[in-house]
């Protein structure tokens, strides 16, 4: 008797095709996503960019030495972005064929988690969360192309963008071009909406994020649930 497993119907070439076109659809809300995050961190915590640990690495390095204390705090979220990284990468390796939705889910779940600790005074502790749920964030294509990896890092967008600029003279795909804007764009987009968020909602602003997380996270269940076996 056959094994049913191998009976399931495999999703078809048109629906692959359309879940990968909006798995690019899905970075581009990503990237919004990481701006937001960043705006809101920026002016919630000042001085650091909790979704850009590159910017930080600067912060650090410019207030080592005259200032300890915004240097530590910018070298403390690093850390914390990379023990996002750490963790949400073990936890997605286990992870069957909703692995993006998992690591979204959990991202939202800290999200909420900024939002109840920043309303209750608990210092330090937002933004090490905030730092931890970005860098986890960024594990949502661990496993896809490269493109798609780099597309909540505006100054990866910025260098790609350059060498399609360069290639698009030598015949190269000038869809490139297109993408890597976008994603920079909905960077820059997702930087005003947090800056908006902030001025109008203050702590309000880190639930309307977890929010947007939320229906990401839906989002992307529907996408690998195409991309699945039925």
């Amino acid at each position: 008797m056959s094994d049913p497993r191998l009976l399931r119907r495999r999703p078809s070439s048109l629906e692959v095709g359309r879940a990968e076109r909006t798995l690019l659809q899905l970075a581009v809300m990503l990237a919004a996503l990481a701006g937001m995050v960043n705006a809101i961190g920026f002016l919630a915590f000042g001085h650091v960019f909790l979704a850009s640990p590159d910017s930080n690495a600067t912060v650090l390095g410019a207030n080592l030495p005259q200032s300890y204390a915004v240097a530590l705090f910018a070298g403390v979220m690093v850390l914390s972005f990379v023990a996002g990284v750490t963790l949400m990468t073990l936890i997605a390796h286990r992870a069957g064929q909703f692995r993006r939705t998992l690591v979204l889910l959990t991202t939202a779940l800290v999200l909420v988690a900024v939002f109840i600790a920043y309303q209750a005074h608990v210092a330090f502790a937002p933004a090490v969360l905030l730092a931890m749920a970005m860098g986890g964030a960024h594990c949502v294509f661990e496993r896809d192309s490269a493109h798609l990896q780099e597309a909540m890092s505006p100054s990866a967008q910025v260098a790609r963008f350059g060498e399609a600029l360069a290639g698009e003279r030598n015949g190269a795909d000038h869809r490139q071009i297109g993408m890597h804007a976008s994603f920079w764009l909905a960077f820059l987009f997702g930087g005003l909406l947090g800056a908006g968020a902030w001025m109008t909602l203050d702590a309000g602003s880190f639930a309307v994020a977890a929010g947007v997380t939320g229906v990401l996270t839906l989002r992307t269940w529907l996408i690998e649930r195409d991309l699945s076996p039925a």
